[in-house]
């Protein structure tokens, strides 16, 4: 078995799952069974993270890193993106500004709610915790797995069938990997992402990330 840790193998299991698995799914998957899949390769991925690390659990979420020392850079950055991200959203597409509460304030509120439980526990088990642990000796040295890992965060958002969301998802990958990087913090990255996430539904972005443009544009 050891040459699944050669570095071939790691590359070529690399590109398959976290490039051509997410073309894949673009090509075949119906968007209403997104988050089922999600969830589906996040247990494959939680259960090989588990037979790598064998970790305890409370190590493996990295509770003691959600410290004010940890959360004020990550806030502080967050207030900077969320003003820029809502600059670019009024001169771009003001139309869409904070849609989602002008138009479904109760769904929104289930969006703010349910998003970092349902959504973003799952992509941060795959694109952190199991991609660092398990494609640390590949991407060497640790920019080059960050950048990686903010690549197959991107890729991943292919499935929304627009190019906006891959290209906020591959910044805020970056982003999300320095943070796991620094601080091998499963919820304190999750909590960054989880910020950002909800932020962007607030802000009118969400449609680019729910249904994808095309299913939005038949039912608009």
């Amino acid at each position: 078995m050891r040459h699944l840790h050669s570095k071939p193998w790691l590359l070529a299991e690399w590109a398959i799952l976290m490039i051509g698995l997410p073309v894949a799914l673009y090509l075949t998957l119906p968007i209403r069974y997104l988050l089922p899949m999600i969830w589906l390769i996040a247990l494959g991925c939680h259960l090989a993270y588990r037979a790598l690390d064998r970790q305890p659990t409370h190590i493996w979420w990295g509770r003691g890193a959600v410290t004010w020392a940890n959360l004020r850079p990550i806030l502080l950055r967050f207030a900077f993106s969320a003003l820029l991200l809502g600059l670019i959203t009024w001169i771009w597409v003001p139309e869409l500004l904070f849609g989602m509460i002008r138009t479904k304030p109760a769904f929104w509120l289930l969006v703010m709610v349910f998003y970092p439980i349902l959504s973003v526990v799952p992509q941060e088990i795959i694109f952190r915790s199991f991609f660092f642990t398990r494609y640390q000796t590949l991407f060497k040295p640790e920019w080059m797995l960050v950048l990686a890992s903010g690549v197959a965060f991107g890729m991943a958002h292919i499935l929304f069938h627009n190019w906006i969301a891959p290209l906020l998802c591959f910044i805020g990958g970056v982003m999300f990997a320095r943070t796991y990087a620094k601080h091998r913090s499963l919820m304190l990255v999750a909590i960054e992402h989880a910020l950002y996430g909800d932020f962007l539904f607030t802000l009118g972005l969400g449609r680019y990330f729910y249904h994808g443009t095309i299913a939005l544009a038949h039912a608009s």
